[in-house]
């Protein structure tokens, strides 16, 4: 069995061919096109198309395709409701890929649901059965798998962990429109922000960046941090320490086997666990303290699987 995957993220998108077992025949991965939602789609289609073609298949022999997007979804419609970042609102993708490639099967996702979807099929999800996904990346995403289930809630938004309050006296700016959000004060952009912010407060700081011929980045403070730079170890320390106050949140209410993080910020997990091992020891009740926090199996690839998993 033929399956496709689109997995269309707010800055790339990755098109490719699998099957059932989660075998990746063939992938494509390119910037997403940001202004005009259906030529992105369109793009989508054209790799795709081509995929298909190489391995001579007809419509009949492809499944399903996955569709990941980077907003909230109407999944049972596979109408893209809205993507503030993009300007994408109200946009029919399960008709208009349907036409497009004459395959009956389009399942649409947001792209968290399918990473915990992903994770629970090809993942840790064979050992857990109870966890909590968060992408950390640009922002903060969640999903809530329990007993093996994805949790959508009344209105489909079950798991906006980015959105839980974690910071009152010094609250930064949230993209909601609020302020203090998980979001803001530990995600990817909070970790930018305090790596800038220090950068230009204290010479020192910048100069460990000179050092080492890099500019200012997540990336680059991480080799500081595991290179002993005290300042950089400290900025990890923060943002993981927001991210355990969150974390906590949903351990007191859930009491899941493991909370399990992927996205881009996942590859520091080792140097953000201070600050979040530190924050469920002040603000997680009794044994809680000492759930699993664990990367994702699937590493980068987590939300293409995801969309491959959702068509099984």
């Amino acid at each position: 069995m033929y399956i496709g995957a689109f997995d269309i993220g707010g800055t790339k998108t990755i098109v490719a061919l699998a099957d059932e077992t989660g075998k990746i025949y063939e992938k494509k991965q390119y910037p997403t096109d940001t202004g005009d939602c259906l030529r992105h789609l369109d793009s989508c289609c054209e790799i795709f198309l081509q995929f298909m073609q190489k391995y001579n298949l007809h419509p009949n022999q492809v499944i399903g395709i996955g569709v990941n997007l980077p907003g909230i979804v109407d999944r049972k419609l596979g109408i893209l409701l809205r993507a503030v970042y993009a300007g994408w609102f109200n946009i029919q993708v399960k008709d208009y890929l349907v036409k497009k490639l004459q395959i009956l099967n389009i399942v649409c996702e947001n792209d968290v649901n399918a990473c915990a979807i992903g994770e629970l099929r090809f993942g840790l999800g064979k050992k857990y059965k109870d966890f909590g996904w968060m992408t950390v990346s640009t922002g903060v995403g969640g999903a809530i798998v329990c007993n093996g289930h994805l949790i959508r809630g009344a209105h489909g938004f079950a798991g906006e962990f980015g959105h839980l309050k974690v910071e009152y006296e010094q609250a930064l700016p949230c993209p909601c429109g609020d302020y203090g959000c998980l979001e803001a004060q530990g995600s990817g952009s909070a970790l930018n922000y305090l790596i800038a912010k220090r950068s230009e407060s204290e010479p020192a700081f910048k100069a460990a960046f000179d050092s080492i011929k890099e500019t200012p980045s997540a990336v680059s403070c991480a080799k500081l941090a595991r290179n002993g730079n005290l300042q950089a170890i400290q900025i990890f320390t923060e943002v993981g320490s927001y991210l355990g106050k969150g974390i906590s949140y949903y351990l007191n209410i859930l009491d899941p086997q493991a909370v399990i993080i992927g996205g881009g910020v996942s590859a520091s997990l080792d140097l953000l666990m201070p600050g979040i091992k530190k924050s469920l020891e002040k603000y997680a009740f009794g044994e809680m303290k000492h759930t699993q926090i664990l990367q994702t199996a699937l590493g980068y690839e987590a939300a293409l699987m995801g969309a491959i998993a959702i068509v099984l």
